[in-house]
C-alpha cells in the first residue's frame, strides 16, 4: 500500500468520525440541551427575583381577600304547585275556545316559568322592595342608622329602586336553579348578613305566591263579568252549555287562588340562616394569584435575559 493510498484511507476514517454537516438531528438535540440548560440556567440565577413575586403577589391577594366580607347563601328548595293543564274541550265548547282566548281567559293553571319570570321582573322586585322598605339594609353604607335617612342629601346621588333591582336581580344577589331531571327549583339569596339571606328568601317564596294569587283572582273576576255578559246574548243552547262550562272553570280557577296559599310554588324546604359562608374561597384567590405572580416572575426573567443578549450583539 503506497503513501498515497493510505493518505486517502486517513481521510477516509477522518471523514466518517467528523460529524456530517447535512444530519442536523444530533446538532439540533445538542442545541436544545443548550437551549434548556440555558433556561434553567436564568431560572436558576433569578430564582429570588421568581421567589419574591410569588410572594408578593401571595400576600396582596392574602389581603385583599381579607378584605372582602363574607358571603352567605340562603336556599328555599321549590317545586310546582300545579302543573298546566291543556283544555281539551269537546264538541260546541272547544270551539268557543277561541272566545276564552280573545277575553284573555287561560284555562290552564299558571306556568312555574312564567313564575320565574315575574320573581326576576322589575316590577315584582320594586313592589317587593318597597313593601319591606329594603333600600336602607340593600345600601347599608349610604344609610344613616342615627339619623334615620340618607347620608347624602342629594336625591339624585341616593340609591334608588332601579339600584335595588340591579343589584339583586344582576349582580347575582338573588339566583335560581334548575335541579336536573326533575321540576324542582331552588331560590338563593346571597348576602352578608345570614339571617337577613334566611328571611328575604322565604319572604320572595311568599310574596311571589300571593302576587300571583291576587293577579289571578282579578283575572277571573274579569273573565267570570265577561263571560256571564256573553251569556246574555247567546241563545243557543249548545252555546250557553259551553258558556256555563267556561264559567265554571272560572269559578274553580277563582276558588283555588283564594284558598290555595301556595299558589304556584310549594315549599319544600325552607331557608334557614346559613352557618358557613359560600364565599370568597381565600384559599383559592391567593393559590391562584400566587401561580400568576410566579407566571410573571418567569416572564419578567426571560425577558430580561433576552434584552440583555440583545444588548450583548449589538455591542
Amino acid at each position: 500500500m503506497t503513501a498515497k493510498e493510505t493518505a486517502k484511507n486517513g481521510e477516509v476514517k477522518e471523514a466518517r468520525v467528523a460529524p456530517c454537516p447535512e444530519s442536523p438531528g444530533p446538532m439540533v438535540e445538542t442545541v436544545d440541551e443548550i437551549d434548556l440548560f440555558a433556561l434553567a440556567q436564568v431560572v436558576w440565577c433569578g430564582r429570588k427575583i421568581l421567589i419574591c413575586w410569588f410572594l408578593l403577589f401571595a400576600m396582596v391577594s392574602a389581603g385583599v381577600s381579607l378584605m372582602l366580607p363574607d358571603i352567605f347563601r340562603a336556599e328555599v328548595l321549590l317545586a310546582p304547585a300545579q302543573q298546566d293543564e291543556k283544555s281539551n274541550l269537546p264538541g260546541t265548547l272547544g270551539s268557543l275556545s277561541g272566545l276564552a282566548s280573545l277575553a284573555g281567559i287561560s284555562l290552564g293553571g299558571k306556568s312555574s316559568d312564567e313564575a320565574v319570570a315575574i320573581l326576576q321582573s322589575r316590577e315584582f322586585l320594586w313592589d317587593f322592595v318597597k313593601r319591606h322598605k329594603l333600600l336602607p339594609k340593600l345600601f347599608p353604607d349610604d344609610w344613616d342608622s342615627t339619623k334615620k335617612k340618607w347620608s347624602d342629601p342629594d336625591p339624585e346621588d341616593q340609591p334608588g329602586l332601579w339600584d335595588a333591582y340591579r343589584l339583586l336581580a344582576e349582580d347575582g344577589v338573588i339566583n335560581l336553579v334548575t335541579e336536573k331531571d326533575s321540576d324542582l327549583l331552588r331560590l338563593q339569596l346571597e348576602w352578608p348578613d345570614p339571617v337577613l339571606a334566611a328571611e328575604w328568601a322565604n319572604m320572595l317564596v311568599q310574596d311571589l305566591n300571593t302576587y300571583l294569587r291576587q293577579r289571578e283572582i282579578l283575572s277571573s273576576q274579569k273573565n267570570l263579568k265577561y263571560l256571564q255578559d256573553e251569556l246574555q246574548r247567546v241563545v243557543t243552547v249548545e252555546q250557553r252549555q259551553a258558556l256555563f262550562s267556561l264559567i265554571s272553570q272560572e269559578q274553580q280557577k277563582a276558588m283555588l287562588a283564594n284558598t290555595q296559599e301556595e299558589f304556584v310554588f310549594r315549599v319544600l324546604d325552607k331557608a334557614s340562616p346559613p352557618d358557613k359562608k359560600a364565599k370568597p374561597k381565600r384559599a383559592l384567590i391567593v393559590v391562584i394569584a400566587s401561580l400568576l405572580g410566579g407566571f410573571l416572575g418567569l416572564l419578567f426573567l426571560f425577558v430580561r435575559e433576552g434584552l440583555k443578549q440583545r444588548m450583548e450583539l449589538k455591542q
